[in-house]
């Protein structure tokens, strides 16, 4: 096969994909059985296999065109982002750091792998660097703040809600982020007004963040709405113990035997095995009935 029927076979390939993506690929394979070491034919590949999230096959053919161009900064990216999706973050950190002059993206990932890893004060760093070269991206701002939040350094993680908030006005994220913050300082009355406005902007459906806010309406004084709020967590996922110490707790505070004895039911229903909490709730529970 001369360069010019290789360069059409790669074309023809490249058309296919979208039709029969299979049959691209296996015309492909036969260009490399002829051609083992053509650059381009690797990519077309590895690429296929990459939009088609088959990493660990992408990954191969990638790995073999870096050995063809050593250093290549597109296939460090690339090989670094196969890495990633397979949840292999140590690996993809390697990658990532050996392109050179890494753009905003390079570092993005770099700046989540480390998250994932646990290293939050490398990863706030790296998005740091990122803010130097681009800093009109709400999610790189959200991404900062959350890795504040998980070193408990609330107060830097509100001034940057802040920054972010002048930049890109009361954005959804800024607001669920803002009712995180203000929870964990304890500014019940602000943290339940940012989770009841972005409950009205988009019903919220994670369970966790439902039970943040039921624990900032009790803060406030509003028992009705946070047991309101923990029985929507219940509904969407029924498994979690916290939902049932919370509302037991809620219900004995006000007095109520028929409400903490439903509730005590439902959990034995759904919790396979009582934890410490819930084990004292239950003799409190059943103790407040023999009364």
């Amino acid at each position: 096969m001369n360069p010019t029927e290789l360069k059409n076979l790669i074309l023809r390939a490249g058309t296919l994909v979208k039709t029969n993506w299979l049959h691209a690929v296996h015309i492909l394979q036969q260009a490399r059985e002829e051609h083992p070491e053509n650059l381009q034919v690797l990519m077309s590949l590895g690429e296929i296999f990459l939009e088609k999230q088959q990493f660990e096959k992408a990954l191969g053919y990638f790995q073999e065109a870096l050995e063809i161009v050593p250093g290549d900064n597109q296939l460090l990216y690339l090989i670094g982002n196969c890495y990633f999706a397979t949840g292999e973050y140590r690996l993809a950190i390697t990658y990532f750091n050996q392109v050179d002059n890494p753009p905003p993206e390079v570092l993005y990932n770099k700046a989540l792998g480390l998250a994932f890893l646990g290293s939050y004060k490398e990863s706030i760093t790296v998005i740091q660097q990122i803010l130097k070269v681009l800093d009109d991206n709400p999610f790189i701002y959200f991404l900062l703040i959350e890795q504040y939040l998980r070193i408990q350094n609330y107060d830097e993680a509100y001034n940057v809600i802040s920054y972010a908030e002048k930049r890109f006005g009361k954005h959804r994220q800024l607001l669920i982020l803002s009712a995180i913050v203000y929870s964990k300082k304890g500014v019940w009355l602000k943290a339940y007004h940012c989770f009841q406005e972005y409950d009205g902007v988009s019903a919220i459906n994670s369970p966790e963040h439902l039970i943040n806010y039921a624990v900032a309406a009790n803060r406030i004084g509003l028992q009705d709405k946070a047991i309101a709020l923990l029985n929507r967590a219940r509904e969407i996922n029924p498994y979690i113990s916290t939902i049932y110490e919370d509302l037991i707790r809620l219900y004995l505070q006000r007095g109520d035997k028929l409400g903490a004895m439903s509730t005590l039911r439902l959990a034995k229903k759904y919790i396979t095995r009582f934890n410490p909490i819930l084990l004292l709730l239950q003799e409190r529970v059943l103790n407040r009935d023999e009364e």
